[in-house]
């Protein structure tokens, strides 16, 4: 009987606020060519998660022995993983550079990198490139995990908070008297504005303005449309509800703010009356 006796040495794990459990599903990790020659030829196991892999090692030797060994006989002391992203809306529902092309490099020897008892948060580092094959790049140098003792590697992403803006095509006249959009929260719509959308029809535009409302996998807010006369607000009676629910924003679909800086986009909604 063959005994096993694999031990954790390292994990990795992404978050990011956009998704409602945190966990980001979407990035994949690859090791590259060197790296998976490695651990391969030396008993090397990765065990997917849904958000990341746990590596495990067989060695009968000290773990320290082992990678020191892997160091002077392959010249490298670090794993390498590529990062793939398996979901094409990830740029624009995360806080990055709209417009930027490139990848994200993380290495364990960042020293921005945060250490919380063995959980380290990884610093990234976007690198410009005009043709990148991968989202990002990872570095795990044997030092760190022999320091840390089976460490937690974390990479962490923010949601992009947008300028919501809700354009109404009134193709059916539909009777509006003081159109408004409830209010949420500290969230409070501008407008209506007269505006012509892109298609050269008249619309009216409604916006969030300076309130940057935070993208979610799933909707965290729901807005009406109301309709209220001048009579009914003296008799302090309820608004009429033209749209119930509102709908939130397609990620897909994002527009950069005029005279803003680059980071701040609109999520545009266009509906027909």
């Amino acid at each position: 009987m063959i005994q096993s006796n694999y031990i954790k040495i390292f994990s990795i794990a992404a978050y990011h606020t956009f998704f409602d459990n945190g966990k980001c599903n979407c990035l994949h990790f690859i090791p590259n060519h060197k790296t998976d020659k490695t651990l391969k030829k030396f008993g090397f196991r990765m065990n997917s998660a849904s958000n990341g892999f746990d590596l495990y090692s067989n060695t009968k030797a000290s773990l320290s022995e082992l990678l020191d060994y892997i160091s002077k006989t392959s010249q490298q002391d670090y794993f390498e993983f590529d990062i793939k992203c398996s979901n094409p809306n990830f740029i624009l529902f995360t806080t990055l550079p709209i417009n930027w092309i490139g990848a994200i490099t993380y290495s364990s020897q960042d020293p921005k990198n945060l250490n919380n008892n063995g959980k380290i948060l990884l610093n990234q580092t976007l690198e410009n490139k005009p043709v990148s094959s991968h989202f990002g790049h990872l570095k795990i140098y044997f030092e760190d995990i022999l320091t840390a003792n089976s460490p937690l590697f974390e990479i962490n992403f923010t949601a992009r908070a947008t300028q919501w803006q809700y354009y109404f095509i009134n193709k059916n006249a539909v009777q509006l008297n003081n159109p408004s959009i409830t209010k949420k929260e500290n969230i409070q719509f501008d407008g209506p504005q007269n505006v012509t959308i892109q298609t050269g029809e008249s619309a009216l535009l409604f916006t969030s303005n300076k309130t940057y409302i935070t993208l979610s996998e799933k909707p965290k807010y729901k807005f009406n449309l109301v309709s209220s006369s001048a009579s009914a607000n003296q008799n302090n009676t309820k608004p009429k509800v033209i749209i119930k629910g509102l709908p939130c924003p397609d990620v897909s679909r994002v527009g950069i703010i005029e005279n803003s800086d680059q980071n701040e986009v609109a999520s545009p909604m266009y509906i027909y009356l």
